[in-house]
Order: C-alpha cells, then structure tokens, then sequence
C-alpha cells in the first residue's frame, strides 16, 4: 500500500511541477532520487531488453490458424485520410523511404488503422518457434514484391517506430520470401475486437487528459519540456520485466503499458509514449534504438536533439539531464554505449549535432519533411499516331509520380488526368486532326497516402494526327 502511495504522490508532485514549470517558462527541473535498476544503474551488466531487433518467423506461405484463409491488405490507392489517428505518429522516416517502400509502409499502416478504428478481430497464423508450431496474431498480410527482404525490414523498423499510436503492433514479423508476403505481429490481449475498441477508449481517454495538462504552454519547446515532464512523472520503470517472454505479454515494447495497465514499462514504452504525445502536439519526433535500448530524437527550431526519457526518470522523481542534448553529449555520458544508434537505422536517424539552444529552440518550427516537387521543365508531348499523343519527360529526383493532364482547351476547363509512376505516358481516345493542350506535374506521397503537388509545366499544344 506504501509503495502505491508513494507512486501516486510522485505522480501527482511531478504533474504539478510540470504544469508549474512550462507556465513558467522554465527550463531545467531535477528532483532528488535513488537511480532505477535496471534503467542506467545497470545498463553495463545488461540491456533493457534481450534484443531491440525485430522477432523474425519466416514461413513459406501464410496459413490461418483457424483454417480461414490469411486477408491481405488493401493495396490500391491507400489513403488514411479520414482517420482520426493516421495523424498521431510522425512522417520524418516515411519521407525518407523510396516509393516502393512508401507503399508497402502506407500497406501496413492502413492494416493497422482499420484494427483501432473498427472492432474486427485479430487474424492469427501459426509459426515455428523453437521447434514448436504455436499461434501468433498478425495485421493482415502485405506484398513486399519489389522490395528485398533488408528493405522490408527496414519499411517495417519506420511504420513501428513511427506510429505508437497503434499500440497493439509487436515488435515482431511473420514473412514468406517465397510469396513475398508480411504482416507484423499483434499483441494478443487486444486479438477480441470488443475488447480493443474499449481499450482504444480508454487509452485515448489517457492521451487527452495528459495534452489537457499541458494545452496551455506557449511555445514548442515548452510544450515538449512539459511532455517529458509528465512522462518521466506518470510513468514507472518496470523492474520485473519478463526479458525471456517471446511473446511479451507486458506489452512493454508499446506505449500502451506507458499509459495503461498500470504505468510500468521499459524504455521502448517511454520512448514510444513520447513520441505519440509529440506527434499529437505537431511536435516531430522519432523514437530510435541501439542493440538494447530506446530513446528519442526531436526536432526544436529546425534543430534536432536527443531526449531520454528513460534515463531521466528516477525512483523519487526526474531530471531534465538527458532533454535535448546532442549525439556527442549523450554518447559521452553514456559510458555502456547504450546510444550508439543501430545500423537499421543508418540514412534514417537524423543526427543531433547543433548545441541547445533555448532562444532558438523557443522558434516555432514550420520545417516540413515532405515538401511541394519544382515545377516540372522539359516536357514533350508528339502525336505519331493515329488518335494518340506520347508525352515524355526526365524524372524528377524525389518525386513518386506525376500527373499528366489534357484537354481540348488551353483553360483546362474540361480536362482529364492520368496519374504514372513512370516518365512515359500515351494518350489515347483523341480525335485525329484535333488540337490538344497537354501539361505534367510532380507529387511526392504522404504519410496518409495523400499527394503533395508541385506546379504544372507550361502547357504543349499538340494536334492529333
């Protein structure tokens, strides 16, 4: 009953210090405690957790365990754009991805999306683990054709560490690299769809109260200095984590046992719980990891820092040590090199190289991480035959595709459009000897599976032949 006690009053403490502090404007807070084990204390005799590496179970093909066949995902036109939580993650490593693995990343997010919006239940399968055939449950499967196996881990690594929001994903994957099929692993304490959907209340029920706590902060950085208050404030390291449970059944890999089911996590869940309040807060954030640990990357006044949560968070409160710090200062504190980001994230991890500072990092960011494509140049649109018009281009770097548009009127009043992937587009259907206006934009995917335009070309006019 004490150590309850003790818990809440450090709760209610920090949140009240927290809110006290960003109304303030201040910006250093440490409060006075024993280290946690297992967090920093311990980290040279061993890491949080065995392996911060995705759990692999390749199969040759995807069979269901209650003999239904396996769903596969949509993969036509993925577009989240009337959901209410596409929105909550980030889309920094997603503007990083190539096109193909943007689509297999947009495949696997609209799979999750539809399990926390609606109350279907989890599909399963079974897998080999340790010579025993046991049951896992699983988004429903997606093609990676296209991709190589290193590219879909990669795509899978992002969508993971990208999207906390969906709290029932696993660090896990069941994959065929004969059918060039995936899906990622589901936790099973939310496999029943009724139940899920009352967890998804009650987690968004959290989430919302804690932004109320800190909806009041003025600028960026003292709205993202108050979420790691609250973090460090309301959440308990879980020194009793099961490190050998192969299907981790404290959901500690999840930002769900952060902020349900009694507040107790690992890093992972620290690290995952800040990224969704972030996100939520329009505040850009990543989660990354080592060979044993998780932690943060934020982005303040076009800079960006490391934060940890983890490592800040003590049993008899928390300080702001490891809140905004660079690379070269968090490695040097660092003695275990629990931060040496690993190589998956090699290309993706943005680097935390700029000194921090208060004055800069108070300066809203408006940096966007994908951006409008440039005006497309160097078009060219021929009819060499009959009812048909060819239109060429060079490719432009970073782009996923482009919009050709025609009409029969310079003002495009009644025009059509054809979207392409490649730089070759025929246009057929058109009246021999009649004259056509063709031009070409870019567009760059988002993260909801939208497209982000850049301007047309000039407009051609071709005549039919």
């Amino acid at each position: 009953m004490m150590g309850r006690l003790n818990g809440m009053c450090k709760r209610i403490t920090a949140l009240a210090l927290a809110a006290a502090m960003f109304l303030a404007g201040a910006s250093v807070s440490v409060q006075a405690g024993a280290q946690k084990t297992g967090s920093r204390a311990q980290a040279a005799v061993r890491p949080e957790f065995p392996d911060m590496k995705l759990q692999e179970y390749p199969v040759d093909t995807m069979e269901a365990h209650s003999g239904v066949a396996i769903r596969s995902a949509a993969s036509s036109s993925v577009s989240l754009s009337d959901s209410r939580w596409a929105d909550d993650g980030n889309d920094y490593y997603f503007s990083k991805l190539t096109t193909k693995e943007k689509n297999l990343y947009l495949s696997l997010k609209q799979a999750a999306d539809q399990y926390i919006s609606g109350s279907a239940n989890f599909q399963s399968t079974k897998v080999n683990r340790d010579g025993e055939q046991v049951k896992v449950y699983i988004l429903p499967q997606t093609s990676y054709a296209g991709l190589t196996s290193a590219q879909m881990r990669r795509v899978v690594n992002c969508v993971l560490f990208e999207n906390p929001q969906y709290y029932f994903l696993r660090n896990a994957i069941v994959y065929s690299e004969k059918s060039e099929m995936v899906s990622i692993g589901l936790y099973a304490a939310f496999a029943n769809g009724s139940r899920r959907a009352a967890y998804t209340e009650k987690f968004e029920a959290q989430i919302e109260a804690w932004e109320a706590q800190y909806a009041q902060a003025g600028s960026q950085l003292q709205k993202e200095q108050a979420i790691h208050d609250l973090v460090c404030g309301a959440v308990t390291y879980n020194n009793n984590v099961e490190l050998d449970d192969s299907d981790d059944a404290q959901m500690s890999q999840s930002c769900i046992s952060a902020a349900l089911f009694g507040r107790s996590t690992v890093c992972a869940g620290y690290a995952q719980l800040f990224t969704l309040l972030c996100g939520r807060t329009d505040i850009q954030c990543v989660t990354v990891t080592s060979a044993g640990h998780a932690w943060n990357k934020v982005r303040l006044g076009g800079a960006w820092y490391n934060v940890d949560c983890t490592w800040d968070d003590y049993e008899g409160g928390f300080t702001r040590a490891y809140l905004n710090v660079t690379d070269a200062q968090i490695q040097k504190k660092d003695t275990a090199g629990e931060h040496i980001v690993s190589p998956e994230w090699n290309g993706l991890a943005p680097s935390c190289t700029e000194a921090f500072s208060e004055a800069a990092a108070g300066i809203r960011s408006v940096t966007a991480n994908i951006t409008a494509p440039e005006k497309m140049e160097g078009i060219t649109a021929l009819s060499a035959q009959k009812g048909k018009i060819a239109v060429s281009f060079k490719p432009q770097n970073g782009s996923d595709g482009y919009t050709v548009q025609y009409a029969s009127d310079r003002a495009m009043k009644q025009s059509q459009k054809k979207n392409i992937a490649s730089v070759k587009c025929e246009i057929t259907g058109l009246r021999t000897g009649k004259a056509y206006y063709v031009r070409v934009r870019a567009y760059k995917l988002d993260a909801v599976g939208g497209k982000v335009y850049g301007a047309y070309s000039d407009v051609l006019k071709v005549t039919v032949k």
